[in-house]
C-alpha cells in the first residue's frame, strides 16, 4: 500500500483518480492548501511517499515549491504535458518530475506507473532505513539530546543558547558553547559516515542549527525519543 498525496486547487475534480487509487488499496489524501505550507509541516509531507500534482496548479506556481517537495523525499507525478515546458525558463522542472500523465492516459497505464513507483519506494526505504539506524545507533547520550531538541523544533532553527539550556539544563557559558560545537561536529561526521548529506544538519552562522527535511521526516516516522 502506498501513501499518496494529491495536491490540487479543486479536490472535487480529483474524485475519480482518488477512487481508482483507493480501489487498489492505496491510502490517498487530497489537499488544496498544503503546497503553499509545505515547509511549515515537514512531518505531514514526510508521511506520504508519492505526490500527484494536478493540472489545476500552474507550472509557474509549482516551480516555487518543487524543490521543497523533492527535499521531503516525495516521488512526484505531474498531470499535464512536459512538452509545454520545453524551451522555456521552467524546463528544469522536467527532470525533477518522476512520472507524467494526461487526461488521455488510460487508467490502467496510470496504475502501472504507480506500481513501478511503489517498487522504487521499497528500494529507497530499505536503503534509507539502514542509513537512519546506522546513524542513530552511533550517537552518544549528549549527541542524542542535541538531535532530539533540534527534531522537536520541527525543522526550524534553534539558537545555540536554547540548545545549551536544553542539553545541560544550565545557563549559557563559554564551556557549553564550545562543547555544543564539538557535539555538532561529531553528529555531522556520524551522519555523513552513515550515508546522509551533511546538509541534514545545517549551521546557521550567528543564529544556531537546523535539521534537514529528510532527517526530520525519518525521526518523526521512527518516533525518535531521548532514550534509545
Amino acid at each position: 500500500m502506498a501513501k499518496i498525496l494529491i495536491i490540487t486547487k479543486n479536490p472535487l475534480a480529483e474524485q475519480e483518480l482518488q477512487l481508482a487509487l483507493q480501489k487498489i488499496n492505496d491510502e490517498v489524501f487530497c489537499t488544496s492548501s498544503l503546497l503553499e505550507q509545505i515547509d511549515f509541516y515537514p512531518e505531514v509531507a514526510g508521511y506520504f511517499s508519492i505526490a500527484i500534482l494536478s493540472e489545476t496548479i500552474s507550472s509557474l506556481e509549482l516551480s516555487k515549491y518543487l524543490v521543497s517537495l523533492k527535499r521531503k523525499g516525495l516521488l512526484l507525478i505531474r498531470k499535464g504535458s512536459q512538452d509545454q515546458l520545453k524551451e522555456t525558463d521552467l524546463d528544469w522542472m522536467i527532470s525533477e518530475i518522476d512520472e507524467w500523465f494526461t487526461d488521455q492516459t488510460p487508467m490502467e497505464d496510470f496504475i502501472e506507473k504507480i506500481a513501478q513507483l511503489k517498487e522504487q519506494i521499497g528500494e529507497l526505504k530499505s536503503d534509507v532505513g539502514k542509513t537512519y539506524k546506522k546513524f542513530i545507533s552511533r550517537l552518544t547520550k549528549n549527541e542524542r539530546k542535541v538531535v532530539y531538541f533540534l527534531y522537536k523544533a520541527k525543522g526550524a532553527q534553534l539558537s545555540r543558547e536554547k540548545l545549551c539550556e536544553e542539553v545541560w539544563g544550565t545557563g549559557v557559558n563559554t564551556s557549553n558553547v564550545c562543547q555544543l560545537s564539538f557535539l555538532v561536529s561529531c553528529i555531522r561526521e556520524k551522519m555523513v559516515n552513515a550515508g546522509f548529506n551533511e546538509n541534514e544538519l545545517k549551521t546557521m552562522w550567528g543564529r544556531g542549527y537546523q535539521l534537514g527535511d529528510l532527517l526530520v521526516s525519518l525521526l518523526n516516522k521512527n518516533e525518535f525519543t531521548l532514550t534509545p
